[in-house]
């Protein structure tokens, strides 16, 4: 049913999950979190299975249309790679077997009901995939359960699967019934320790990814993008006691998020609360990667974290649109020749910006600068923190304008420091005078000796535009610049 019709290389995931049913298809194996389409019903097969022991009827019947609608888009977008997994609701309720195999036989698909161990470790490989140095607890929070796993290196350890999910949670009656019930069931995983250093607590699920919308918001955090938004522990237990605190008219008026997710911001909250508690993390961090990813990625042969997602993302859309492909290799060296002592975190960023140095070529001349700093500011990747998009984007600002101090840089220079900002805009600078140069920069040679940034160039390609931004990159690092032809 599912034919292709082209090279292999579409994967498609559909997610049966307590409180929706969802269809991801993934295309380029480089630019794996980009989906080529995202679409979810909201079922609730969940609901009643505290009460009931059973799914609910309403949302079987949601399910059913859903799965079947989701296999005739996979089917019209040639999805090669086609497989369907289940989680807590149908894993734990007494006729999740039975309607797992009532889809079997109406699609002709296998729907792979999962472990608790197999969801959480699935969870924990998104993670590591997008946020290869990950350290600390991951934690799924889903309609039906809650999953944790230690991770650390690149790996996985301690893994628990607890019957926390939202919307179980639902009737577990006040706050404080609430609070024991979860403290009850946590009391369960004797490794849900502090660590030494202290890690982070990676938090996925969309209740999770409402609570962080709402801190955005909240906070007046200058980028509106989740993926590793990172907020201090003791910041994110302030938020979630407002949040546990909070009626159910109040929640209402919190249209930030949807309807559906505001009524399960307390128990959310109060999940977090405990586990910032238990394991002592220096901070909270939210990834938009997790089972989906790590259900798509795990037939690849590669281990997490052999390949960087943020330098292959940037390879790809650097190489779409430039007017020069110049080597990133040669651009980095005229950034090791200012002899910044990078710390490795920028060295890394500032590869990233070798391959997206001419990333607004196309553009039109006035916008180049604003242009390139806003896609790289909202670079759709993951493996990249804010304060490092941040920097980033300034990189970019200095390679096209020469300056970073416009208007428009204002919520990126929030989020650096002095210092990084100052190292940024020499980096910017360097890639600006290499880019002027071409194709002659791959001749040319910046050296930086005695307190001198000298420039051996051709002849042919000695300019007083050249000249110019030489001495701008020079003022930039303390140094005397000093023009020579090869």
């Amino acid at each position: 049913m599912l034919q292709k019709t082209r090279a292999a290389r579409r994967v498609g995931i559909v997610d049966i999950g307590s409180n929706s049913v969802r269809l991801v298809v993934y295309g380029n194996p480089a630019d794996s979190f980009r989906p080529l389409f995202n679409d979810k019903t909201t079922c609730q097969l969940g609901a009643d299975l505290n009460r009931t022991g059973k799914l609910n009827p309403d949302g079987c019947r949601l399910a059913e249309q859903a799965f079947q609608r989701f296999i005739n888009i996979a089917a019209l977008l040639e999805v090669d790679r086609f497989e369907a997994y289940a989680t807590a609701a149908i894993r734990d309720a007494s006729d999740g077997g039975a309607f797992a195999q009532y889809l079997e036989r109406s699609s002709g698909l296998k729907v792979d009901v999962l472990s608790g161990a197999e969801e959480a470790l699935a969870g924990a490989r998104g993670v590591l995939e997008a946020i290869p140095d990950a350290a600390g607890v991951v934690a799924d929070l889903g309609g039906g359960s809650l999953e944790l796993v230690r991770v650390g290196n690149g790996r996985t350890a301690d893994v628990d699967s607890f019957p926390l999910g939202v919307l179980r949670l639902a009737d577990t009656g006040s706050r404080e019934d609430l609070a024991r019930h979860v403290a009850a069931s946590l009391d369960g995983a004797g490794w849900l320790q502090p660590s030494d250093p202290p890690g982070s607590l990676y938090c996925i699920g969309g209740s999770w990814r409402a609570w962080a919308r709402l801190h955005l918001g909240h906070s007046g955090h200058p980028l509106d993008i989740i993926h590793q938004y990172a907020v201090p522990a003791g910041e994110a237990r302030t938020f979630c006691g407002i949040l546990t605190r909070m009626s159910a008219g109040s929640l209402a008026d919190l249209t930030a998020v949807s309807s559906r997710r505001r009524p399960h911001l307390p128990a959310a909250a109060e999940i977090m609360l405990q586990l910032i508690h238990r394991i002592a993390p220096e901070r909270v961090v939210f990834s938009s990667a997790g089972l989906r990813e790590g259900l798509m990625l795990h037939r690849r042969r590669k281990k997490p974290g052999k390949r960087d997602p943020l330098l292959a993302v940037c390879t790809r859309i650097g190489r779409s649109g430039a007017r020069q492909r110049m080597t990133p290799g040669s651009l980095m060296a005229w950034v090791q020749a200012l002899g910044l002592d990078l710390p490795p975190a920028e060295e890394r960023i500032a590869k990233a910006a070798c391959r997206l140095v001419d990333i607004a070529g196309m553009e039109h001349p006035s916008y180049r600068a604003e242009h390139a700093f806003m896609r790289a500011f909202r670079l759709p990747a993951v493996a990249i923190e804010h304060a490092e998009r941040a920097f980033l984007a300034l990189v970019l600002a200095a390679r096209y304008d020469g300056r970073i101090d416009q208007d428009w840089t204002t919520p990126a220079r929030a989020l650096t420091e002095e210092k990084a900002r100052d190292r940024a805009l020499a980096i910017g600078l360097a890639l600006r005078l290499a880019m002027t140069l071409a194709p002659g920069v791959e001749g040319a040679r910046l050296t930086r000796e005695a307190g001198t940034l000298t420039l051996f160039v051709q002849r042919d390609f000695i300019s007083p535009e050249v000249a110019r931004r030489l001495d701008a990159l020079a003022a930039a690092v303390d140094l005397t610049p000093d023009l020579r032809e090869l």
